[in-house]
């Protein structure tokens, strides 16, 4: 009876410890479900700390809780150590949450219009039809108010449009990491189509209606046949921590997710970060000491 008495106590104490039996502090990283962007950069993040010789003494952990919400308050309550979320909840969510502060903006989020349509700009007049992700809900919504004629269809994950034979679809649009080496793959597959840009009134209406989004330019040439340079608009998601975060590991942190874009063969998510992404957002998000010191931010 004992000997049960005493396993069930250490039971009790491992559950409520942040320290593994091996003497490793556990950290706890909040994302979205498994199949999301917030999860794969999470893995990849702590599997770069494992392998790293700042790992002997802490582990990152991924759980992945649905409600951004949920994230942001555990965070604050410190449940956790870190949390991603996206540009939409960051934006309307953490000024609720004096408690946090943004290490930094993560991967971009570019929404890639492609078509067989002539021209370089997407027209909001002559486009017919448009087959749009699901990811790109924000883009159809305002594109209908704009141009109510359109017709608009749907895919997912789970209804990949099948362009066996050929390219049909007039116009393509959907949200994902720049660069993204499919989009590469579609125009060397597809002769015909190319990557569009939108117009500035496409692009104001988007952001008046969706402060998250943010104007950005494609650089020429960052894809095959584009060989003008791209205006649209993107977004980023958001690595958040407690204002009492460790400047140490703050610092350990940011060193090693910048480290990436110049590592060999890095995973897509991690392949474009730079601190300069940070600039569009020094005066929407209150940043960590650590970032703010990195970034040269006032």
């Amino acid at each position: 009876m004992k000997l049960f008495l005493k396993i069930f106590i250490l039971i009790l104490l491992l559950c409520s410890s942040s320290v593994t039996l091996w003497g490793q502090q556990q950290n706890i990283i909040l994302t979205g479900s498994q199949n999301t962007g917030s999860y794969i950069f999470a893995n990849e993040l702590a599997r770069l700390w494992s392998s790293s010789k700042t790992s002997r003494k802490i582990e990152f952990v991924i759980h992945p809780e649905i409600s951004p919400e949920s994230r942001l308050t555990q965070l604050e309550n410190n449940r956790v150590t870190l949390a991603i979320i996206d540009a939409a909840v960051a934006h309307k969510e953490l000024k609720k949450h004096p408690g946090l502060r943004v290490l930094t903006v993560l991967w971009q989020n570019w929404l890639y219009v492609m078509g067989t349509v002539p021209g370089p700009l997407l027209s909001l007049e002559s486009t017919q039809t448009l087959l749009v992700h699901d990811n790109s809900f924000y883009f159809a919504k305002v594109w209908k108010n704009l141009a109510p004629q359109t017709k608009i269809n749907w895919f997912n994950t789970e209804s990949i449009p099948n362009f066996s034979e050929g390219f049909s679809e007039e116009v393509l649009a959907f949200t994902g990491p720049a660069p993204l080496k499919e989009v590469n793959d579609w125009l060397e597959q597809f002769p015909g189509i190319r990557l569009l840009s939108l117009n500035q009134q496409l692009i104001q209406a988007l952001r008046l209606k969706f402060s998250w989004l943010i104007t950005q330019k494609l650089p020429a040439n960052k894809y095959h046949y584009q060989i003008e340079e791209l205006e649209g608009v993107a977004w980023y998601p958001v690595l958040v921590v407690r204002r009492d975060f460790s400047q140490k590991h703050a610092k350990i942190l940011l060193n090693l997710i910048f480290s990436q874009s110049k590592a060999l063969n890095p995973n897509v998510l991690f392949q474009s970060l730079l601190p300069t992404n940070n600039i569009a957002f020094k005066k929407i998000y209150a940043y960590h000491a650590a970032a703010k010191k990195m970034l040269r931010f006032k």
